[in-house]
């Protein structure tokens, strides 16, 4: 069994010990600093006589040390990554914090938590958590961190652990840690906690998302939330000077922007729609005659399915007239239509056509439409035509 040092004092940086075995994995001691991964807590990272250590697990009561090369001996000096656990006891501190003020808050509690390389979630067992929950979450649990609350942490029989105010009754056998947040929060925890909460420095709520059953909340805490904020402080200013505007003013002139953008949008769809129109006239105009029918065949370099669309109805709202259009782009887009006095039915022959650019569609007898990912559009036009002109003979 590997004694955890992590839990006797998690400020420990460095220690000593002595190799039980070797695994196919890595490396067991007789004790460690190294944290494991486990309840939402990435492990430590760091040196074994100065060899990186790359995963920490454990497998029963041993704890292995993944290794990125050789340690022949059997006595070593092992060293931990301090900044990254100092980082992992603030978030961790932090989520003990944030979970039961959201009890208290609107009663929703914690179901799961994650501690990410960048940002921290916890899962809480309510669809209904608002932004104005997580706000007076957030405010508490500030005021708990501000106020420097110890953080203690020890081992308690189940009979023990029953007269405390867990804030979850605990899923384990045999004796179970507790970490308290004196006067606030009690949970069962084998990660690494701080002394203080005031060393968790500050909580920064960044998103709640609803999901089917319950919400996520997402957050920082430490000095992550002071990196986040000066993040978004660079953001704004950036935003600020590309708008001339304001911190404060920003939200404005976005809207301003966003509002000349949708006039720009609905202007150029207005534009759009003229041209397709008067491109349309002039292909009915020009249109050469094959057989029953004069034939409109157009390949529209970027253009889409409804600009396509748009051309079609004005060439085929004329008699005696077959539209065969294609557009490239993103994709290719194929419509074929005719008039009415046109008799041919153009869905089977559409399914020809759409195969040809990998694609599919649908529609009515007279008017089809359809596109796929393949870049052969012309030489769909040309089997639309072939196949059209041979049935009207």
């Amino acid at each position: 069994m590997t004694e955890r040092l992590f839990w006797q004092d998690p400020y420990a940086r460095e220690f000593t010990a002595r190799v039980v075995r070797r695994t196919a994995r890595g490396l067991v001691l007789d004790r460690t600093l190294f944290y494991p991964t486990g309840g939402g807590q990435p492990h430590d990272t760091g040196t074994i006589n100065g060899v990186r250590v790359a995963d920490v697990v454990e497998e029963g009561d041993d704890i292995v040390h993944v290794l990125e090369g050789e340690v022949p001996v059997s006595d070593v000096k092992g060293s931990i990554d301090w900044d990254r656990r100092l980082d992992h006891m603030q978030q961790h501190d932090g989520q003990h914090i944030l979970s039961e003020a959201f009890v208290r808050v609107c009663g929703a509690e914690t179901a799961s938590f994650h501690l990410g390389r960048e940002i921290c979630t916890i899962d809480l067992d309510k669809a209904d958590v608002t932004a104005r929950h997580a706000e007076e979450a957030e405010a508490l649990a500030n005021r708990v961190v501000w106020e420097n609350r110890p953080i203690t942490a020890g081992f308690f029989s189940r009979e023990e652990a029953a007269k405390r105010p867990l804030r979850k009754p605990p899923q384990v056998e045999g004796r179970i840690r507790i970490v308290e947040v004196r006067d606030f929060d009690a949970c069962a925890c084998c990660g690494t906690h701080a002394k203080s909460s005031g060393e968790t420095g500050v909580i920064l709520v960044v998103g709640v998302e609803r999901r089917k059953a319950d919400s996520r909340v997402s957050f920082v805490c430490g000095r992550r939330a002071l990196a986040y904020a000066r993040e978004d402080i660079a953001l704004l200013r950036e935003a600020g000077g590309r708008l001339s505007a304001s911190r404060t003013g920003v939200p404005g002139a976005v809207e301003r922007v966003m509002a000349e953008a949708a006039e720009a949008r609905k202007a150029l769809a207005a534009a759009e729609k003229q041209l397709a129109e008067h491109r349309g006239r002039e292909l009915a105009a020009a249109a050469p005659a094959r057989g029953r029918a004069r034939f409109a065949v157009e390949v529209f370099e970027n253009r889409d399915l409804k600009y396509l669309q748009t051309v079609a109805n004005i060439v085929v709202a004329s008699s005696g007239l077959v539209a065969i259009l294609g557009g490239t782009g993103e994709a290719s887009s194929v419509v074929l239509a005719r008039s009415k006095d046109v008799e041919v039915d153009l869905r089977p022959i559409a399914k020809e056509v759409f195969a040809v650019v990998e694609g599919r569609g649908g529609g009515q007898p007279h008017f089809v439409q359809g596109g796929g990912p393949g870049r052969n559009v012309r030489e769909a036009l040309r089997l639309a035509e072939e196949r059209i002109a041979a049935h009207l003979g």
